[in-house]
């Protein structure tokens, strides 16, 4: 980055804060998601009634199937395929839940900075017809789990036989090299009577090249100059401007764009810890503290670290890997003009001298000055079914 090396990649611990990300795991329905034109009743306890087989037309699809969660099971998965059963059930099937719940638990987890011991949302029951999903119930764990393992009282269910006619199913997933042989496991997973349903595959287009290598590129960190809360840069960093000059530099570089294809450049942005970034130098072989023993740091200082894939040919994958591969590029490397002036002040006042580049900042980044290439292992594509078990062990009731 710095000519004169103001920068020194390293790994250090930041205390920057709990961040809590939770993922709604799952599809929701359209009561789950408040849809007043859903058929569910509603009370104004917030509690919610579904009605599992409501929309289904049983009378015209003999290809139905419901598969019960383990939140509906107490157990494992499980799958109806008895159509009997399933008119059988579908006046009376139903359960209960609060959705107001998932939000109580995600305020919850925030103010105690702790992730949620469940996810928030988790699937009850799914119906299936041709194999594939036609809708998705889902309930939230902290109502809808069995009394004897905790929920709330005020969850009811009646799955009205549908337990006792079900089917044990287990979850595989097959890995694949090539997207064509994902389409060609699922024309035959779509003929094979004991699979209930296929999960969507997430594939490229058709006739899309695929690749054999993959290399990962670090690009240099860049550095932003913030005002006094270390968050806000004071001159806005530009993504869409960063990666157009850097496709347009690769390119350029390598002009051959038949053999690889660049990923999108994925940003993280990483904000000054309250001392500052730890200076190091040669002066004291380490960092450099106080008087009190307190470490000195630069404040006011953002970074930010761009990296990205690349499949590409066997060939150009070598190429990469050789030395110095990106001299026909610019110098992606940014730091603010006032780096430099801040760590010579503070090395005169130290050393009582002036060292002009005695002193560097340390940075939680795989580089600072020069685009790092690292092999990647290939893209592999998957399909994942549920399949009716050989063994069926009895419903639990």
């Amino acid at each position: 980055m710095s000519k004169r090396g103001l920068i020194a990649a390293g790994a250090v611990a930041l205390a920057l804060g709990a961040v809590v990300t939770l993922s709604l795991g799952g599809g929701t329905s359209d009561a789950v998601r408040g849809d007043p034109s859903a058929p569910s009743e509603k009370d104004p306890s917030g509690v919610v009634r579904h009605m599992i087989l409501q929309d289904a037309d049983l009378e015209n699809g003999p290809d139905y199937a419901l598969m019960l969660h383990p939140l509906a099971t107490g157990g494992d998965w499980r799958v109806v395929t008895d159509q009997t059963a399933l008119r059988a059930a579908q006046p009376t099937a139903y359960y209960t839940d609060k959705p107001g719940e998932t939000m109580k638990l995600l305020l919850l987890s925030i103010l105690f900075m702790s992730p949620p011991g469940n996810p928030p949302d988790g699937r009850f029951a799914t119906l299936i017809r041709g194999k594939e999903e036609v809708k998705s119930f889902t309930c939230a764990p902290v109502f809808c789990t069995s009394g004897e393992i905790g929920g709330d009282a005020r969850h009811q269910r009646d799955l009205a036989g549908l337990l006792e006619a079900s089917k044990p199913v287990e979850l595989i997933t097959e890995r694949f090299a090539h997207p064509d042989k994902v389409r060609a496991a699922h024309f035959k997973a779509l003929r094979d009577e004991s699979i209930v349903l296929i999960e969507p595959a997430d594939l490229p287009p058709p006739g899309t090249i695929m690749y054999p290598a993959r290399v990962r590129l670090d690009l240099p960190a860049v550095l932003l100059d913030t005002d006094e809360s270390g968050n806000t840069p004071l001159t806005p960093f530009d993504e869409a401007e960063y990666r157009a000059r850097f496709v347009a530099a690769f390119t350029h570089a390598y002009p051959e764009t038949d053999a690889y294809r660049l990923g999108p450049i994925d940003f993280s942005y990483i904000y000054p810890p309250q001392t500052g970034w730890p200076v190091v130098s040669d002066a004291f072989e380490g960092y450099l503290y106080d008087e009190q023993e307190h470490p000195r740091g630069i404040d006011r200082i953002m970074v930010v670290k761009p990296y990205l894939l690349v499949d590409l040919t066997p060939r150009l994958a070598d190429a990469l890997m050789g030395p110095d591969p990106f001299s026909r590029m610019p110098d992606f490397a940014r730091e603010p003009e006032t780096l430099a002036p801040r760590l010579d002040a503070l090395a005169e006042e130290v050393l009582s001298r002036p060292c002009p580049g005695c002193f560097k900042i340390e940075l939680p980044v795989k580089t600072v000055d020069a685009i790092r290439v690292t092999r990647s292992k290939p893209p592999t594509f998957t399909l994942s079914y549920f399949r009716i078990a050989d063994d069926e062990p009895s419903a639990q009731q």
